[in-house]
């Protein structure tokens, strides 16, 4: 059973590549925008395992989505 609220999904059947935009219902304070399929640059101290689609999930508090347009006022 998913904990996730979805607020937007967008999905390329094309391509395969999607957003989600969703909360965690045990976490009122901050959105997650997961994309997938994307091509991205990060810094990590942990090797990527280079198996799968690339997926990046980023972890905004409200007041920054609501900066950012992802979250109405």
């Amino acid at each position: 059973m998913s904990t996730k609220t979805s607020l937007k999904y967008e999905r390329d059947q094309a391509t395969g590549q999607q957003v989600h935009l969703y909360q965690d219902v045990f976490d009122e304070e901050n959105v997650y925008l997961e994309i997938e399929g994307f091509s991205f640059d990060a810094a990590s101290s942990v090797e990527l395992s280079g198996n799968g689609p690339a997926r990046l999930t980023i972890r905004f508090p409200n007041a920054w989505a609501r900066k950012l347009g992802l979250l109405e006022s």
